[in-house]
């Protein structure tokens, strides 16, 4: 179990550091995909009784109001990046609680 967990964790990583690396428009479509992408995480998570993963699910929530907030460029971009990782830990725990059954 914990090495199929390592093993997941170090593919979402193998997949997430090269998005960060490339431009990416933080617009409305943006917004809407990560939306989308945290709802989609909280349904697995709703599905699971007993999941531990509030704290990663009120982390991501709260880093897309920041995005969502934010009005310069530089500011977003570097929200965004946060808001990945957010998604990214996010996604981790709710395969894990699943995992862990």
């Amino acid at each position: 179990m914990v090495m199929k967990r390592i093993a997941f964790v170090l593919a979402m990583l193998l997949v997430a550091v090269p998005a960060l690396a490339q431009p990416m428009a933080v617009d409305k479509n943006y917004e809407a995909e990560k939306a989308a992408e945290i709802s989609n995480a909280k349904l697995q998570l709703a599905t699971q009784p007993g999941s531990a993963a509030v704290q990663e699910l009120n982390e991501a929530e709260e880093t897309l109001r920041r995005l969502k907030a934010a009005k310069l460029a530089e500011q977003r971009r570097k929200i965004a990046a946060e808001l990945e990782m957010a998604i990214t830990r996010l996604k981790i725990a709710a395969s894990g609680s699943g995992a862990a059954r």
